[in-house]
């Protein structure tokens, strides 16, 4: 089952140097709109709950969909992007889909590294 991008709450994530969207469902992909990206994440084959790969689709060990505003660029052979820990955290902040097409994440985080 997959759901409308449109209707979700999503966790806010820094992923591969970008502020993304990430749900655990997947998502509608004909409902996310259009100039925004949208990639299924896998978790490793231990079930650790570490994300370790970001693929067009995935069948095995669906993690979730993340939304992006720039494209992810995938290794050409595998069409899949690995990733570790250190490619990603959560924010502990949430969003929804107009929210987060409506805010400019570069200008946040350049605030917030001021405040620091």
């Amino acid at each position: 089952m997959s759901i409308n991008a449109k209707e979700e709450n999503y966790e806010l994530m820094e992923m591969l140097g970008q502020t993304v969207l990430f749900t655990n469902m997947r998502i509608d992909r004909s409902t996310v709109p259009e100039g925004l990206y949208a990639y299924y994440v896998r978790h490793d084959d231990d079930c650790t709950g570490e994300i370790c790969e970001i693929k067009p689709s995935v069948m095995v060990n669906h993690w979730g969909t993340i939304i992006c505003k720039e494209q992810i660029q995938m290794n050409d052979y595998w069409h899949s992007r690995f990733v570790d820990e250190n490619d990603y955290s959560y924010t502990g902040d949430t969003a929804t889909l107009e929210e987060y097409m409506n805010t400019d994440y570069s200008e946040e985080q350049a605030e917030e590294m001021e405040m620091k």
